[in-house]
């Protein structure tokens, strides 16, 4: 930390009256001390959370340790007791365990008097009995940075209510400390209620990046008329997650929120064929300062290794064993996820669809960051060519299409740092994926 004392600076107001031939000083002294600047830092910290091969997941097995971390996600207490015992509506502060975080109050209902629970006898409805009221909960939960973590919550329709949209349910999960969201979405958006309640669990995992974390709900229909979606035996778990190989060979390696070193690898692949693809969900998070960040290829090594006879047949204009082609055919798509790991059209384009592995730094558009926030960087890759989107708002899907591959590729091989590169913001206006240059950088 470099500090500048400024010297303390005195203010002195100096009045002078005349009594009777005499002079009385009237002094005052203010002094501001400990002046400090000190210069600002970025510290930028990766996530790998999510890899596939051809459609293969990466972590292949996650058991749920320990209790619910949710309390009362049933819905249970305090019992219902007004109107009959078959609703009532808890302002904030009476809701065990639940935070009212929009609305009126949430309302409970008991003993399925407009549609059963799905578990216990009472269920909560979002939009409340109070007309334009539409209600939103949470519940923080203490986490430990970087654990894994499920969520699962039932969400019904209410009977007999609509039109479409009415009975739509947002749910987030953001950091308790700061604004950072982690995972967001929305159920029931084109939902209407029939006779009864027809239940559908909701499961989501997550990596924490806090010692808090905090799960919430909200009506998110398109009427404000005391009649919404339903929710019941919200629930979350720790996870412990077994990673295993991918069927066809190659590193299967994640990790949590950390600076990366030796053996932080996103690709490790011995034997890929043409029309081999694969996906990869990297979360980035800088601590102090808003940041533009890149994710870049360096120090790259394309390699003709030992040429095959089908190789061969295509012309090279040098023998020497660096002179590979597989980097012009490894092409990358990259967009801004919201955590699912699959691209849906609104989402941020920041690497158009078919960029060569080898063009990244000229293509890549450079991600703003909040300081203290978490952004999801998804990227498909391709062995051959590789079609979708080029800006927001294209329409999916991305393909992947090894005719476009060859045999010139074949026994070629690829190595390369991949760099996570963050700049501040201030006095960087203008700052393009493009000027960085890696070699005169400390990474």
């Amino acid at each position: 930390m470099k500090r500048i004392l400024i010297s303390a600076g005195m203010i002195a107001v100096v009045g002078a009256l005349a009594i009777g031939g005499t002079i009385a000083f009237y002094n005052d002294t203010e002094t501001s001390t400990g002046n400090i600047f000190t210069a600002g830092s970025i510290d930028l910290k990766v996530d790998h959370t999510l890899a596939t091969y051809d459609g293969e997941p990466c972590v292949s097995s996650c058991t749920e340790t320990g209790g619910n971390l949710i309390v009362n996600g049933g819905f249970e207490t305090p019992v219902v007791t007004d109107n009959g015992g078959q609703w009532q509506r808890y302002p904030d502060g009476s809701l065990t365990s639940w935070d009212i975080t929009s609305g009126s109050g949430l309302e409970l209902q008991r003993n399925g008097v407009a549609g059963a629970p799905h578990g216990g006898v009472q269920l909560a409805e979002l939009d409340s009995d109070q007309p334009n009221s539409q209600s939103g909960i949470a519940q923080a939960v203490s986490t430990v940075p970087g654990g894994k973590y499920r969520l699962h919550f039932w969400y019904s329709p209410r009977p007999n209510n609509g039109p479409a949209g009415d009975n739509a349910i947002d749910y987030l999960v953001k950091i308790t400390s700061t604004s950072g969201t982690i995972l967001t979405g929305q159920v029931g958006t084109t939902d209407v209620g029939g006779g009864g309640t027809v239940w559908t669990e909701y499961v989501f995992d997550f990596i924490a990046v806090d010692g808090s974390t905090t799960i919430q709900f909200t009506d998110a229909g398109n009427q404000a008329d005391t009649l919404g979606g339903y929710l019941d035996d919200v629930s979350m778990f720790a996870l412990n997650c077994t990673e295993t190989g991918f069927p066809y060979g190659g590193q299967c390696h994640l990790w949590d929120e950390q600076n990366l070193g030796q053996g932080d690898t996103f690709w490790n692949f011995p034997d890929i064929k043409p029309g081999d693809y694969g996906t990869n969900v990297i979360s980035l998070h800088v601590d102090s300062n808003d940041a533009f960040v890149c994710l870049l290829p360096d120090n790259l090594v394309d390699s003709d290794n030992v040429p095959t006879d089908p190789e061969l047949e295509f012309p090279d204009l040098t023998t020497t064993p660096v002179d590979g082609e597989l980097s012009d055919y490894l092409e990358f798509f990259g967009w801004l996820d919201d955590g699912d790991g699959l691209y849906q059209v609104g989402e941020t384009v920041v690497l158009p669809a078919g960029t060569p592995m080898n063009q990244i730094e000229t293509e890549l558009v450079a991600m703003n960051l909040t300081a203290s926030q978490t952004i999801s960087v998804g990227l498909m890759w391709c062995a051959g060519t590789q079609t979708g989107p080029l800006v927001t708002n294209d329409a999916g899907p991305v393909n992947c299409d090894g005719n476009g591959m060859g045999n010139i590729a074949q026994t070629d091989s690829v190595v390369s740092d991949f760099v996570a590169y963050a700049i501040q913001q201030r006095n960087n206006e203008d700052f393009q994926c493009s000027d960085v240059d890696l070699d005169t950088e400390s990474n």
